[in-house]
């Protein structure tokens, strides 16, 4: 009888996890916004960024700002404008968090700068 309803109870939770995983990918939680409260509040908005020194951009105030909070040492300038010390601190803390180190702020960029600006650490 024990051994019956052990084996129900496992039938049981094998159905829940296939059904769990059959859900559609939008109902994953989404990322949290870039806002990180007390720090870099300038957008919340996570557009892709790449360098462009002549174009001002508020996201890119914002990611300057989580750069600084994220890393050690590169105190960016946060004017909104990518140009080369903002190219070189993006590959500088992709390369500390081991993700493809292209300069670009992506969806993988913008994930890893908002946990580590929100961190009480540095990436490095």
């Amino acid at each position: 009888m024990i051994r019956k309803r052990i084996v129900s109870l496992m039938v049981a939770g094998l159905a829940a996890v296939g059904v769990a995983g059959a859900l559609p990918l939008a109902t994953a939680a989404p990322a949290q916004a870039a806002i990180i409260s007390g720090r870099c509040e300038f957008t919340a908005s996570e557009p892709q960024l790449s360098y462009a020194p002549n174009t001002y951009k508020v996201a890119v105030k914002q990611a300057q700002c989580e750069l600084n909070w994220a890393m050690t040492g590169d105190n960016l300038t946060v004017d909104g404008y990518f140009g080369s010390d903002t190219r070189a601190a993006v590959v500088r803390f992709q390369r500390c968090v081991g993700i493809d180190d292209d300069g670009i702020i992506g969806p993988v960029t913008w994930g890893r700068l908002n946990y580590w600006a929100r961190s009480n650490s540095y990436a490095c």
